[in-house]
């Protein structure tokens, strides 16, 4: 069992994360959601608003314009239509 995965998160014009989390929660199409390592397949719409994620170097905080997620086999790539780092 993984006690980690790799996040990606990427707008049109750069990459906003790549790196190793324990934890990210995102504002889904039908709310909240929360991804782990070894998280089942999935994909989904994401809302406008906060993505959180949590990882050995510390935590970070985003503000995404909305976009996609993708999740299989420990590896979360978001494609966001906009997005920047939160203080």
């Amino acid at each position: 069992m993984a006690d980690r995965f790799r996040l990606r998160v990427y707008t049109p014009e750069r990459e906003l994360v790549d790196a190793e989390v324990r934890e990210v929660t995102a504002e889904g199409a039908w709310g909240q959601i929360g991804v782990l390592p070894d998280h089942a397949a999935l994909l989904t719409v994401l809302e406008p608003g906060p993505l959180t994620y949590r990882g050995d170097a510390g935590s970070g905080r985003l503000q995404l314009g909305g976009g996609f997620a993708e999740v299989r086999d420990n590896l979360m790539t978001v494609l966001a239509e906009s997005g920047e780092a939160l203080g």
